[in-house]
């Protein structure tokens, strides 16, 4: 199973690294074997998985936060950068409403997720990070 969180993910920006922070976490608990869907009726039906639901539900918070401070130092990336959170957001909705179950496909749903992290963190959120602290719209942490 591939390594979501490594160093190699910090931007400098403690606004940035926080959020990532959070998603390594919640990807290492969500997903863990024995955890179990909360479903208000008893046992998971195996659909619109709750756990990929509550995994979209912290990513989008997160992006709204970058896409706040990308609105505040006036990034001129940041069309790509929203459209990079669009399709993850995108491919996890696909995913639950096509009954990927986080317990059964595990592998596939930790897989997409370090797979766009790895991308994204370096190209979007590093260069995010950087203009960022060179405007002085953050400091460095």
């Amino acid at each position: 199973m591939p390594t979501i969180c490594t160093a190699d993910l910090s931007t400098g920006v403690r606004d940035i690294d926080r959020g990532t922070e959070g998603l390594c976490y919640l990807m290492g608990r969500l997903f863990e074997p024995g955890v179990e869907c909360r479903r208000v009726d008893g046992q998971c039906d195996r659909t619109q998985c709750t756990r990929i639901s509550a995994l979209m539900k912290f990513m989008d918070r997160n992006f709204t936060h970058q896409e706040n401070l990308m609105d505040e130092a006036d990034y001129p990336h940041q069309d790509h950068h929203r459209r990079e959170h669009w399709r993850i957001l995108e491919q996890l909705r696909h995913m639950r409403d096509a009954n990927v179950c986080a317990d059964r496909d595990r592998a596939v749903v930790r897989e997409v997720v370090a797979h766009w992290m790895g991308s994204h963190v370096p190209h979007c959120d590093r260069a995010l990070g950087s203009w960022a602290l060179t405007r002085r719209v953050r400091e460095p942490g």
